[in-house]
This record gives C-alpha cells, sequence and structure tokens, in this order.
C-alpha cells in the first residue's frame, strides 16, 4: 500500500535512521589516511631529491618511488571505501569530504604517472601532485572532524525554569 501525502502524491517509504557503524569506521579511517598521505608525501619528496634523474618508470631501481607507488594504490582504496562508508552513513559532510578525498588522490595519481612518464620530468605535473595531497590532507581532516562530531551526541540543555 502506498502512502501519499496532503496533496494526493505517492511518499517514498522512509529508510529509517542512517546506521552508526559506517561514521565509526570513519572514525577510525580518517587518522589511518592523514598517516599514509604523510607518508606518501615524504616519499615523494624523497623519490624528487634522490632518486635518478628524469625518465623514472615503473620498473625502478629506487625502492623510495615503489613504496610511494604501493602506498598510492592503497589510498585509491582508502578514498572509495571512505567515500562508500560516507554514502551509507546518509551525510552530506562526510560524502563531500570523501568526495573530495577520491578526487585528490585520483588526480594526484594521475599526475604521478604522467610525471614519471615524461623525460623530463614534468614540473607541472609535480605541482599538481602536491597540490592534490594538500585537497586530499584537508579532506581528511574534514572526514575526521564530521565523523568525530556525528559520533558526539548534543549536549543536552535542561529546559529553563521560571520562578513561581
Amino acid at each position: 500500500m502506498n502512502r501519499t501525502n496532503n496533496k494526493g502524491l505517492v511518499v517514498a517509504p522512509s529508510m529509517g535512521p542512517a546506521p552508526r557503524w559506517p561514521t565509526t569506521a570513519l572514525r577510525y579511517l580518517a587518522p589511518i589516511t592523514m598517516l599514509l598521505l604523510v607518508a606518501q608525501y615524504l616519499l615523494g619528496l624523497w623519490t624528487n631529491l634522490y632518486a635518478p634523474p628524469a625518465g623514472l618508470t615503473s620498473n625502478s631501481s629506487s625502492p623510495a618511488l615503489d613504496w610511494h607507488y604501493n602506498i598510492g594504490f592503497i589510498l585509491g582504496i582508502i578514498a572509495i571505501l571512505a567515500l562508500v562508508l560516507a554514502l551509507l552513513s546518509r551525510q552530506l559532510r562526510l560524502a563531500g569530504s570523501a568526495s573530495a578525498l577520491l578526487v585528490g588522490v585520483l588526480v594526484a595519481g594521475f599526475a604521478g604517472g604522467n610525471f614519471v612518464g615524461t623525460n623530463p620530468n614534468n614540473a607541472v605535473s609535480s605541482f599538481v601532485m602536491g597540490a592534490m595531497f594538500l585537497v586530499a590532507f584537508v579532506a581528511a581532516l574534514g572526514l575526521g572532524y564530521g565523523s568525530w562530531m556525528r559520533a558526539s551526541p548534543a549536549p543536552s540543555v535542561p529546559p529553563a525554569s521560571t520562578p513561581a
């Protein structure tokens, strides 16, 4: 049986309140993401300073670059997982932060692929990687903040009493 509103239009059934477990999962995923982003950034700096010059490829002899690739791949998976969890939590702020995280990680990854695929390495791609790190890190901060604020119930204020 379909429910209708006061104008006679059919109303979709309510899905009920959002489950709490996606928000809790995001609360733990956000700091892990931030730590991996910092490690990714530092490995990128190390690779830029000490790896062989231009023309780096994925078949590198630089362990720092190999770890940089691996952590980037893990961050991509985490960003997709964060977006799914944020959508399950039904909170627009979390979904926005998770979307920005995914965009930042993906664009940085594509810029990194362009960076190592050109000889000499493209300076614009290096800049885009750094800028997208910043986007992803701020998004991870927003994800962590949003998940902690959602988990903490608002303090209840007792009703004001009036003198009799």
